[in-house]
């Protein structure tokens, strides 16, 4: 056999070398391509198309596309119904660890498990929360009530609230006025809390809360004509899950001070520990994109870097404002360890809830309630009961 040279050898050896650099080189290019370059990403979001999660997803998602490393596509599944289960439901039995299913959720989803719904057999801890966006709650009343500060809600009589359900976003409002043991009556029903600012605007009801960008849209107008005071908030948390003064409406008090204001001490029993657990998940963590908690760290760190690039980039800041109330988009997490807690509750205050919104007359767990034009009139003719709240729906 003929001996190979030595500079045959080293020319061997060299096209070897260089074919594993350039095998090397292409490994690293392709470790290195963005993990959602050229795929799509599905949401689920379990109502209707229209509704305020869905404008939400789809006012943010183009600029996801833009910012999120890979540029990926994102698609849109609306599954109504149901007070949103199914959806939800739908999401639970589908998502897999690979990042492509998404979904977006509201307080409305949240309640159902808050409460021990037997239908919502769906576990937030088997998530991650890639973004999330708070939005607050304005309380305000007629002139025609008399009260012109939260202060003066002691000493009101009469007043009267109309809401959607009691276990929808109006439990909030409904627990605050039990701690603040205000003589209120509430008249559940009503489609929605354009609805229930008609009514108020027609003096049919004369106390009522507005989310903030509702607040902002219709209330504030009010307020300039002298037809609304504003006097609290739900308040936001802090990074330490602590209750404060809502960054949108800074100047309003929050319900634990007036609270502090009426009583002269810091709020507790059953119903301040209600509105701890219930206003977080109902305002302050509102709105969340949710991925599997198994997801790629490639992939949360898409959204997490979008998110830091999208609260620097002045044209979805503006674009986006109304739809995003004033706040910021935030990253999940950073907020994972707030979030969860949030959903947490004992089984004696969970007990407590139930029981209190059973006495308000609402057939509320296992069937969606409905517009009824016969049990609001009856509701609206039902006589006051001092420091407690009627409520009727079907």
């Amino acid at each position: 056999m003929k001996k190979i040279g030595f500079k045959a050898r080293r020319s061997m050896w060299s096209l070897l070398a260089g074919c594993g650099l350039a095998l090397a080189l292409a490994a690293q290019a392709l470790a290195a391509a963005p993990y959602y370059e050229g795929k799509t990403i599905q949401v689920i979001v379990p109502f209707p198309v229209a509704g305020g999660s869905d404008v939400w997803i789809r006012t943010i998602a183009p600029y996801l596309e833009k910012q999120m490393a890979g540029s990926p596509k994102f698609t849109v599944r609306n599954i109504g119904g149901g007070r949103a289960i199914p959806g939800m439901m739908e999401f639970a039995r589908k998502v897999t660890s690979d990042g492509l299913l998404v979904l977006v959720s509201s307080a409305t989803n949240y309640f159902p498990v808050l409460l021990g719904d037997k239908a919502a057999k769906y576990d937030f801890g088997q998530w991650k929360p890639l973004l999330v966006n708070p939005v607050g709650g304005v309380v305000y009343v007629s002139p025609a009530s008399g009260v012109k500060r939260a202060e003066d809600l002691a000493k009101a009589k009469d007043l009267i609230y109309g809401g959607i359900s009691a276990i929808g976003l109006d439990m909030i409002p409904l627990i605050s006025f039990e701690l603040l043991e205000l003589d209120a009556r509430g008249v559940l029903g009503f489609k929605g809390r354009g609805d229930a600012r008609i009514a108020f605007e027609r003096g049919e009801t004369n106390i009522d809360y507005q989310t903030t960008p509702a607040y902002n849209a219709a209330v504030v107008p009010l307020i300039k004509e002298g037809k609304a005071i504003p006097l609290m908030t739900f308040g936001q948390l802090d990074d330490n899950g602590n209750i404060v003064r809502d960054p949108a409406v800074p100047d309003l008090p929050t319900v634990p001070e007036v609270y502090e204001k009426i009583k002269g001490k810091k709020p507790s029993g059953k119903f301040w520990d209600t509105y701890k657990i219930f206003m977080p998940s109902a305002f302050a963590v509102q709105k969340i994109l949710w991925v599997h908690r198994d997801a790629p760290a490639e992939a949360l760190r898409a959204f997490y870097t979008a998110s830091d690039l999208l609260g620097k980039d002045k044209e979805f800041v503006t674009k986006t404002s109304k739809i995003l109330g004033g706040y910021p988009l935030m990253r999940g997490d950073r907020l994972e360890k707030t979030i969860l807690q949030a959903f947490q509750i004992d089984a004696q205050t969970q007990r407590f809830v139930r029981e209190w919104v059973g006495k308000q007359g609402c057939v509320c767990f296992g069937a969606m309630e409905q517009w009824n034009n016969s049990a609001m009139d009856s509701a609206k003719k039902a006589p006051l009961r001092s420091n407690a709240l009627m409520l009727h729906s079907q």
